[in-house]
């Protein structure tokens, strides 16, 4: 009997302090999208915490879409060097979106986070006109994220096109960091 009741505290004690720990997170500091043509009729994107963003895009009214593909670029400004890191061409296939396999990469986070926050998106294309499709609180986990990276600011832009047009621009700003206040974080901004 005590042997399992010491077991038990063992545990909560352990997992107590394990949570207490501070993780490496991917923190948003800022948002932007603007529309660029009229295959979206409206758009709005805001952060819902320091750890999380929404994104509500409306298809115009004249044609469903068929294919839609974000490019996105990635420049990653490292604490302690003045080098900029940059990723170029990652292509996120939103049609595919629901099929894509969960791989180990930087790719296979932004589809892991993106399904989990895609709140109306078809199982496979088109998105229907004069709808509005939304990415509710998306957030990449700490555990998903890789530990091994070095601390750094961030500044993601991206370009979402559906029907070959050029509908949406993203831009994104923010850093992956230690922190330890995690509830702080994740308190939302409205």
């Amino acid at each position: 009997m005590f042997r399992s009741y010491y077991l038990f505290c063992a545990l909560f004690v352990w997992i107590s302090l394990a949570v207490g720990d501070s993780k490496k997170q991917i923190v948003f500091n800022s948002i932007e999208c603007s529309l660029r043509n009229n295959v979206f009729s409206k758009s709005e994107c805001q952060l819902y915490s320091r750890l999380a963003l929404n994104v509500f895009v409306t298809i115009g009214d004249q044609k469903a879409a068929d294919k839609m593909v974000a490019v996105c670029e990635v420049d990653l400004f490292n604490n302690g060097h003045k080098k900029v890191t940059r990723i170029k061409n990652l292509r996120l296939e939103f049609c595919q979106l629901k099929k894509h396999t969960e791989t180990r990469s930087l790719q296979g986070i932004y589809y892991l986070a993106l399904r989990r926050a895609a709140v109306n998106f078809p199982e496979k294309c088109p998105f229907q006109k004069n709808t509005t499709y939304s990415v509710n609180r998306l957030h990449i986990d700490w555990k998903e994220a890789p530990q091994y990276l070095p601390e750094a600011n961030y500044t993601f832009r991206g370009k979402i096109y559906a029907n070959n047009q050029l509908g949406l621009e993203v831009k994104l700003s923010g850093g992956f960091y230690e922190i330890a206040n995690y509830s702080e974080y994740k308190k939302p901004l409205l």
